[in-house]
């Protein structure tokens, strides 16, 4: 008949595998905090190897070859080494959640300090018999001191406990219930342990906690995807609105019938540019995918030839498309370059010339939007002026959700602005 341990160890096989493809599905998460992500990946990992360990050391037990002298003691001490550093990755955790700077976290000092405080114990214990021992069937067994391994894991998940009390209000109301149970699981099992032992309660109570806490990462992002979702439909429509504003349409139509007139061949090639740049901007409302970047420059080019005709030699416009063939937002460009036209080159007095540049580099693809025109001083810009800013926070925030592109932009009174959007080469 099937023994209590061998029930126990495949348990712990399958919370291996559990705790692995967490680890892997929350390292490929759409998480934008990177710390985050790393730090809940090695939470995943230590889990994963305490439950191997622990599993290798109840296998070997109560044999005494040399092999099975040796990989009880090394996995015995494994586990409760394990143990001890998951109050760093956790308080590391809970420090890239809240928002506080790895090398500015006093909380990831004293929860160094506990936990190296628990593995110098062990580390002692290989040596004297000060936290368990082993009896002569080769056999774990508790030493005189073991109560003081729980007291120092005692001490880090109250530490752990009070951080995230303290913090409650940064973190949403589902993940600060599954943060909660993540400590109070073990807490119990530790209590628990010091007076019962049997099976190793607290590595079952670890996974079944971190099984909460994957649930409310997978349920919190899949919030965050929906809210991002509405986020760009309400983008798009802001764009297409702010791409369509009456002294677009007021300029336009008014040059198109002058032309009528002066130049009806001219007049003709205006008015099909102009529907197809506004059949462009209706699209991109329906639109829930990347366009290709000549679709981009196509619908940039229709706005500058409308731009052209009523700036004439005002406006000069220079391509230098070096590396073209991948993907971005649509409506990405033609927002920047009108900004650099109306608060750029019309401030003028002798207008000026645009510049889009692309090209590759190592790690992403460049795109570059240069202006000779007036310049402005960027955070006051940013800052105060949101009607005018409204559209290049609107980019910014579609290539970030939809490509993971980033926008940058340096501009200087009386020399022009120049704006710089960089997408990974590997999104």
């Amino acid at each position: 008949m099937t023994g209590n341990w061998q029930v126990h160890v495949a348990f712990e096989i399958w919370g291996v595998l559990f705790c692995l493809l967490a680890a892997v599905a929350a390292y490929l998460s759409a998480e934008k905090k990177k710390g985050k992500k790393l730090w809940l990946t090695a939470l995943f990992v230590t889990q994963a190897l305490v439950l191997l360990f622990d599993s290798l050391a109840w296998l070997y037990r109560g044999n005494e070859t040399t092999v099975d002298y040796y990989m009880v003691r090394i996995s015995n001490a494994a586990v409760y080494i394990l143990n001890y550093s998951m109050i760093i990755f956790f308080t590391g955790y809970l420090c890239a959640y809240i928002g506080i700077r790895r090398k500015k976290a006093p909380q990831l000092a004293v929860a160094c300090g506990i936990a190296f405080t628990g593995m110098a114990l062990i580390v002692i214990t290989q040596f004297y018999p000060l936290i368990y021992r082993f009896d002569e069937t080769n056999r774990y067994e508790r030493a005189d001191w073991f109560l003081l391994s729980h007291v120092v894991a005692f001490t880090g998940m109250l530490f752990e406990l009070w951080m995230l009390t303290y913090y409650r209000k940064n973190f949403a109301k589902l993940q600060l219930i599954s943060l909660y149970v993540y400590l109070f699981m073990p807490l119990c099992a530790i209590i628990w342990q010091s007076f019962f032992y049997g099976i190793s309660m607290l590595q079952i109570m670890d996974t079944v906690a971190l099984m909460c806490l994957f649930a409310a990462v997978v349920i919190g992002q899949s919030k965050q995807v929906v809210e991002q979702e509405r986020e760009i439909n309400d983008m798009k429509i802001q764009i297409v609105i702010s791409q369509i504003q009456p002294h677009f349409l007021y300029n336009t139509l008014n040059t198109i019938m002058y032309l009528c007139d002066k130049d009806p061949a001219t007049a003709k090639r205006a008015l099909g540019d102009f529907s197809t740049f506004l059949r462009g901007n209706m699209d991109s409302l329906t639109s829930r995918s990347l366009v290709t970047l000549d679709k981009e420059l196509g619908h940039v080019e229709r706005y500058l030839a409308l731009e052209k005709l009523r700036m004439e030699d005002e406006l000069d416009v220079v391509y230098d498309i070096c590396d073209s063939g991948y993907m971005l937002p649509p409506m990405t460009l033609q927002p920047l370059v009108e900004n650099a036209i109306l608060h750029g080159l019309s401030k003028s007095e002798t207008g000026g010339t645009v510049v889009l540049r692309t090209r590759k580099r190592d790690e992403d693809h460049e795109i570059v939007i240069a202006d000779d025109g007036v310049g402005f001083d960027v955070p006051t810009y940013m800052n105060t002026d949101h009607k005018k800013s409204i559209g290049i926070e609107n980019v910014r925030k579609r290539l970030w959700s939809m490509c993971k592109g980033t926008l940058s932009i340096t501009s200087e009174k009386g020399r022009g602005t120049r704006v710089v959007i960089r997408i990974p080469v590997d999104e």
